[in-house]
């Protein structure tokens, strides 16, 4: 654990370079925001160095060391031109704040650190591919031939801070979940105090936006009085047929996927739509650009909450900016928008619907707090601080009902609202949370004005507002117990330390781990030929943590970003005709070099071994397995 501290705090040191490399020219664009922009920091920080990579690299091999020590050089020579700015006290707390975050799920990944489960062999391939390639678009690990099809854009910033912390990426996929969490904690406060939730507000919605769970725990917890039996996924899952995570979820399961990549890009959207001036607007398109590519629901999430705030705050300079907007965001995604094929349906009404207590029980806590924001926001003097409260409160609410009168049309037929649900309910969760920071605020505001609290001013206190003050801190309180019951179960109760790397489980197969390592050591840009493998399984991941792209790997997820079966078929059956009847046609038509032939390929295909040998040299033998380079 001590070894691991150390890495953690050569990552926290970095980070805090990086953070004042930027922090002239943010605190100078942000100087409005209470904090001076500081927040925002580490997310344009990243962005500054990422996108010049990312626009080149589509032209030139610069996505390299060199290339990032570059941009990094550019950035310190420009920052020298710049005035600095004086630091803010709240800056000192929202430190705190991703400290907390960095540390402490930092160690919390030590006691269950592998990449194993859920979509973790797709997050780290396609991070392992952004890494290895110098030019861009990057190659997909499981469609040889191909370059990625999904919004991947964050997987590609995961590289580039890899690349710089020097972790490695078995050690660096932790320590990135570690630096969403501290980054998110810090932009949430940071949203809250903007907003005029004070500083207790801030820290309460800053916690319960990231780590906290919804109102399912509280209704477990009364129903069963206690905890016996309670499984933290079942907040997740709770309505037949659907998805309905949040970001506590996400940092207990810990996937690096796109909806996690891009909670600092969606915090840090909030918190600039909070400030005024032209170069806020650019910053708004920046970052709607980036979620096009990181995480796409976040556009039209986004752009609703967009629309409503222009609405309720409606002037002529709004439509002038929001076109601005609209082309910074468009000329920012354009290299993504070049390389990608859609891969939805088109949107259809809903035949299903959630029952209304299934709701109550989700979201019934959130949505009364919410109520109570908007009650508050309105009738108040109208500034631009309270019309983001009443526009967080009516998007949110109206995420929670667009997934029971339409969905996107996607692949998973028994389960068609799944993915819509899931994508904006996500956000509302995260909007509703900041509301319920901002309310906590302004009630204890309330409370305090109408008199200390001691016996001798107990008189002059409102009942009503103090008895609503105490209500809103039970149910935080209460949304809380999450992060409690949930970490505890899936990293068993804290009681065996493994360590930050999440290859140890992987090093352990000596086959599979072999292959990889000398497939990393000898890689020529040829592909290679393994098992088909089902998706969420332990198949393909030669492929996915070696780099090297197989012909076809997880099935059910190249038919998600094919936006069909039939490619996936094809290969599927040419991979089957290689193993079982030698047609040697795959080698040639995807550049294969390499087959590997192991206790996976044995057990899905009748194969012919001597033939193989006949094709190639074995170059790495194990005890149940051999990888073949070809000539």
């Amino acid at each position: 654990m001590i070894n691991d501290l150390g890495i953690v705090f050569k990552v926290y040191l970095i980070s805090l370079g990086l953070q004042f490399l930027v922090w002239p020219w943010v605190s100078k664009w942000f100087k409005g925001l209470t904090d001076g922009g500081w927040a925002l920091g580490r997310v344009l920080g990243l962005l500054a160095i990422s996108l010049p990579i990312w626009f080149v690299g589509h032209v030139l091999p610069v996505n390299t060391d060199v290339g990032v020590s570059i941009v990094i050089l550019l950035l310190v020579l420009i920052g020298l031109r710049t005035k600095k700015s004086h630091l803010r006290g709240v800056i000192l707390i929202e430190e705190g704040l991703f400290l907390f975050g960095l540390v402490g799920l930092s160690l919390v990944r030590g006691f269950q650190p592998d990449i194993l489960g859920l979509e973790k062999f797709m997050d780290f391939g396609f991070i392992k591919q952004y890494l290895i390639s110098s030019k861009l678009p990057a190659n997909d690990m499981w469609l040889a031939g191909e370059s990625i099809n999904y919004y991947s854009f964050g997987h590609f910033m995961v590289s580039i801070l890899v690349r710089i912390w020097g972790s490695g990426l078995g050690v660096g996929y932790n320590l990135m979940l570690a630096w969403i969490l501290g980054t998110s904690l810090a932009l949430a406060f940071s949203i809250v105090i903007n907003i005029g939730g004070g500083v207790a507000g801030g820290l309460m919605g800053s916690l319960l936006t990231c780590l906290g769970g919804n109102s399912h725990i509280l209704w477990y917890l009364v129903k069963n009085k206690g905890f016996a039996g309670y499984w933290y996924a079942d907040a997740t899952r709770f309505i037949e047929n659907t998805i309905h995570e949040f970001p506590g979820y996400s940092f207990v399961v810990s996937d690096l996927h796109a909806h996690v990549l891009g909670l600092p890009i969606v915090l840090a959207f909030i918190l600039i739509l909070v400030g005024k001036g032209v170069k806020n607007w650019v910053a708004l398109g920046v970052l709607m650009g980036i979620m096009a590519m990181t995480n796409t629901w976040d556009v039209a999430v986004y752009g609703l909450l967009l629309g409503v705030f222009v609405l309720v705050n409606f002037k002529k300079v709004h439509i002038k900016n929001l076109f601005l907007m609209i082309g910074v965001a468009g000329v920012v995604a354009l290299p993504w928008l070049l390389n990608f094929s859609q891969i939805s349906e088109g949107v259809i009404f809903v035949n299903q619907r959630s029952p209304i207590w299934q709701l109550g029980v989700l979201w019934g806590g959130h949505i009364a707090v919410t109520l109570i924001g908007l009650w508050l926001a309105i009738g108040k003097k109208v500034r631009k601080r309270n019309l983001m409260i009443f526009a967080l409160g009516i998007t949110a609410i109206l995420l929670l009902l667009i997934p029971e009168v339409v969905y996107v049309k996607d692949i998973y037929g028994s389960h068609q609202r799944a993915n819509t649900m899931f994508k904006l309910t996500y956000q509302a969760f995260i909007m509703m949370g900041l509301l319920f920071g901002w309310v906590i605020g302004k009630v204890m505001n309330n409370v305090r004005h109408s008199g200390k609290c001691s016996l001798r001013n107990a008189s002059r206190i409102s009942m009503p507002k103090a008895v609503l003050c105490v209500a809103i801190v039970i149910l935080w309180a209460g949304f809380m117990l999450f992060p409690l019951q949930a970490f505890s179960s899936y990293y068993g109760g804290f009681k065996n330390y493994k360590g930050l790397d999440g290859l140890t489980w992987l090093k352990k197969d000596t086959d599979k781990w072999g292959m990889i390592e000398y497939l990393e050591k000898n890689r020529d840009g040829k592909n290679m030929v393994e098992t088909v493998g089902d998706s969420y399984s332990k198949l393909n991941s030669v492929s996915a943590f070696s780099g090297t792209p197989t012909v076809v790997g997880w099935r059910v997820h190249e038919w998600l970003w094919r936006g069909g079966y039939d490619v996936v078929r094809e290969r599927e059956q040419m991979v089957r005709g290689f193993y079982e009847m030698g047609d040697e046609k795959l080698l040639e038509d995807f550049n294969v070099g390499w087959i590997v032939v192991g206790v996976d390929e044995r057990k899905e295909y009748k194969i012919d071994e001597k033939e193989l040998l006949k094709l190639g040299e074995v170059v790495f033998s194990g005890e149940e397995g051999y990888l073949i380079k070809l000539p």
